[in-house]
């Protein structure tokens, strides 16, 4: 119940050996925080400062305190230590707080602030810290920025429009390489269309011209078995001559040729294109027809022709 009053800050000064060193871990641990991205190193580093401190408690819960920016917290660890001064502790000290300041070879603004406030708390001049922060870092101390000024944040406006301008910049690089990235593709893919359509009408005209070849083989292996067949065969007697020259054909005429003549000769003599012509007219052509249609019959059975 008597704890309840208290807060955790004050319950570690209640717990420590030395409140005076309680204070100084919690100030150390403000700066380490202040950074704004705490390394692993960092932490280690104040672990191994702790261990040259009379506290007798756990370092984390004062760096939690840090990180959750209690500033009650921190105003009474300031009074604690300011309250004793520290004399000639001062200094360590304050080395120990720029070494955990600088240790990524930046100091952030806060830092700044934060640092020339704990010289001006253990009484060092500013002519001294600025030595001593020398021969710590190794550069000058730079003044601080201040925010109430209208230049600091002409700068801070500056500075995000040329940010903002770099990564327009970058994004318009972005898009453009991808856009020929894309024109590329683009060309590839329609090379590659047209290399096929190439490809296809080669084939096919590589196919047109074999069936063409094959074609004319086959008629021309047909036109030399004909007339191997002509020439083999003995010459057509009377009979077969004169149906011959009905359906219009010579003595070398084919069983091919005397099919096609007698398909035309009846398609121009049939006595059914002649019924309106008169009765003497289709009497004429049915004549006509029926000797066709004879020497057909005559040549299809003359053993010649088969």
């Amino acid at each position: 119940m008597v704890s309840a009053r208290f807060s955790p800050f004050e319950l570690l000064l209640l717990k420590s050996r030395n409140q005076t060193d309680t204070a100084a871990l919690l100030l150390l641990a403000w700066v380490m925080v202040s950074k704004g991205n705490v390394l692993p190193e960092d932490k280690h580093y104040l672990e191994t400062l702790a261990d040259g401190f009379r506290h007798g408690h756990a370092l984390d819960p004062l760096v939690e305190i840090a990180a959750g920016q209690d500033m009650s917290a921190i105003q009474l660890a300031a009074e604690v230590l300011q309250k004793d001064r520290w004399n000639e502790r001062s200094f360590p000290f304050l080395r120990q707080a720029i070494g955990l300041a600088t240790s990524n070879a930046r100091l952030a603004a806060s830092n700044n602030h934060i640092l020339r406030f704990l010289a001006d708390l253990l009484g060092v001049a500013p002519a001294a810290f600025n030595q001593l922060f020398q021969e710590v870092a190794g550069r000058p101390l730079e003044s601080p920025e201040d925010p109430s000024r209208a230049d600091y944040w002409q700068a801070r406006e500056h500075a995000r429009q040329q940010q903002s301008q770099r990564e327009q910049a970058r994004e318009r690089e972005r898009e453009r390489k991808h856009e020929q990235e894309q024109q590329s593709r683009q060309r590839q893919r329609d090379e590659q269309d047209e290399s096929r359509h190439r490809d296809r009408e080669a084939h096919q005209r590589r196919a047109r011209e074999e069936h063409a070849y094959q074609h004319h083989s086959h008629r021309q292996g047909a036109d030399d078995r004909d007339k191997r067949h002509r020439d083999a065969r003995p010459p057509p007697g009377d009979r077969s001559l004169r149906a011959l020259h009905v359906l219009g054909l010579d003595a070398q005429a084919t069983r091919g040729d005397i099919k096609k003549a007698y398909r035309r000769l009846a398609q121009t003599h049939h006595p059914d294109r002649f019924y309106s012509h008169g009765e003497r007219r289709m009497a004429t052509a049915s004549q006509r027809f029926q000797r066709i249609k004879n020497a057909y019959e005559y040549l299809m059975q003359d053993a010649r022709f088969v």
